[in-house]
């Protein structure tokens, strides 16, 4: 049996996408929600990884968004290899500055991933600031720190 700080460590280290994956591996769920996080980084509000932006990613690749599944299902692979390439790690492995400039150095449009990234912004975007019902947006993060009315529900948070 787990003591509470026993407990409270393995929870800490446990990713911060609940729930079941419904198409994303969980080792590719990982690396998006590493670039999600790059996207929205938490500071006074919660970033991508506290809305489960990585979930509303996964759902929508295997429903509405399937159509996109092809471009994540050959693009992470290059992403990664890009990476080890370029810096000798893996991505989640890369402390945050050293994320941001690799990803600054595909955003370029020159880089066949400028496209895959690209996606990845917006896709971040929608399960950021959308409604928690498409799987992102936990417990109306985005819509909290924008003090906007619950579309659902009327309340102003």
């Amino acid at each position: 049996m787990l003591d509470r700080r026993s407990f409270t460590l393995a929870l800490a280290a446990a990713p911060l996408y609940a729930g079941p994956l419904v198409w994303l591996a969980s080792d590719d769920a990982a690396l998006i929600e590493a670039i999600a996080d790059q996207i929205v980084p938490a500071d006074d509000a919660p970033g991508a990884l506290a809305a489960g932006v990585v979930y509303y990613i996964d759902k929508q690749l295997a429903g509405p968004l399937q159509r996109f599944q092809e471009t994540y299902r050959t693009s992470i692979p290059l992403f990664r290899a890009a990476c080890r390439e370029r810096t000798g790690r893996e991505f989640t492995a890369l402390p945050f500055a050293e994320r941001t400039a690799f990803l600054r150095s595909i955003e370029d449009g020159r880089s066949p991933l400028a496209a895959f990234f690209a996606m990845v912004v917006d896709h971040t975007m929608q399960g950021y600031y959308g409604s928690p019902e498409h799987g992102g947006n936990r417990d109306e993060a985005s819509w909290k720190m924008l003090q906007i009315e619950d579309v659902m529900g009327g309340h102003q948070h």
